[in-house]
């Protein structure tokens, strides 16, 4: 298996926006260090829940500190991007970092981000798609190249610089629901499995995703496939919870505020967006022993590895944890790391 870090920056106290993000980099540093395969930075918008705003121009800073660690995105919202600056600018990083950039996309899903940028999420969909359509153009065409569709005009279009990496950085999309793991296997593309699925419907997907990609005439494997998990080890189980319950409940609290339409008024959601519906209903709520039992990583090594192998007994591979939730201590984060790599990684590296 292969084991990276889903990174995000919090904010629990608004006055100590430079203490996260400085810890956070620490954290990359120090799982570089313990030999974990690579980290994901994810993209929020407007709120205390993740002020990581500007992925790529984290993964450049990265780029430069970090020598073998790979670097990517999880997940690019593409249709809040133009998308001819995403290509270039993914491109600068994957040039940076001598080819280590794995770009993660998505359509979003978080209501305030899209209410606030003005973009209706009944175009979700329709740009994602378009945005997807240029880009790869952008990294692949040979000669100067026009662009007609619904939401980008571009004329003669050649962008420099192109990625290291050929024909360009592996694409990872997220996605859920059988439409979505549809479209990824069309395109060939890989699937992110968010960290908020349970254990039996991780297992139920990476299936679905393996037979969609045969009906679409592709080939399977289980590199093809990441899932990010939130994860704290330490001593006992107790101490686990002790240490990690509270800033992880902030974390699911803050996601819901920005995610929700106002008032949780869940029939705004349009109906590409449908199946988000039930998850911000107001009797919708975030269960920590439920969570603990079918969701997170949490425990001492021997808890945290048992649940690893449920995962790799249903494919999983690729798995990234999520570690710096909530404002957590940036000391228990980085021994938690430590941990394990000691204890638990070994199992699964032999």
């Amino acid at each position: 298996m292969k084991f990276g870090l889903f990174q995000s920056v919090q904010l629990p106290d608004p006055d100590r926006q430079q203490k996260y993000y400085k810890e956070a980099m620490e954290q990359v540093l120090w799982a570089e260090q313990l030999g974990f395969d690579s980290v994901w930075i994810t993209e929020h918008h407007f709120t205390r829940h993740g002020i990581v705003s500007a992925t790529l121009s984290v993964l450049a800073y990265l780029s430069g500190v970090t020598s073998a660690i790979r670097l990517g995105t999880a997940v690019t919202v593409l249709p809040f991007h133009n998308p001819i600056q995403l290509a270039e600018e993914v491109a600068t990083v994957d040039l940076l970092s001598n080819g280590r950039l794995d770009l993660g996309i998505g359509r979003g899903y978080q209501w305030g981000e899209f209410h606030r940028l003005n973009i209706p999420m009944e175009e979700a969909d329709r740009r994602f798609e378009e945005a997807m359509e240029v880009i790869t153009r952008a990294w692949t065409s040979k000669e100067p190249f026009e662009h007609r569709g619904e939401f980008w005009t571009f004329n003669d279009m050649t962008v420099q610089p192109r990625p290291v990496q050929s024909p360009h950085p592996p694409v990872w999309v997220a996605a859920s629901s059988p439409t979505s793991m549809d479209r990824v296997a069309h395109h060939n593309w890989n699937l992110l499995i968010g960290q908020g699925e349970s254990f039996q419907r991780v297992a139920d997907q990476v299936q679905y995703f393996r037979t969609a990609l045969g009906e679409a005439g592709f080939d399977y494997s289980p590199e093809r496939v990441t899932v990010a998990r939130a994860m704290y080890t330490t001593s006992s189980p107790e101490q686990a919870r002790r240490d990690a319950e509270v800033p992880f409940m902030w974390f699911k609290q803050t996601g819901q505020e920005v995610s929700a339409p106002p008032d949780r008024r869940a029939e705004l959601l349009p109906e590409n967006f449908r199946e988000y519906r039930r998850r911000f209903t107001s009797s919708a709520s975030s269960n920590y022993e439920e969570m603990a039992e079918n969701v997170i990583l949490f425990g001492a090594p021997d808890q945290v590895a048992e649940k690893i192998e449920r995962l790799r007994q249903s494919g999983v591979e690729n798995l990234i944890l999520f570690v710096n939730y909530g404002g957590i201590e940036n000391q228990k984060v980085l021994d938690s790391l430590e941990l394990f790599a000691a204890e638990v990684m070994p199992r699964f590296k032999g």
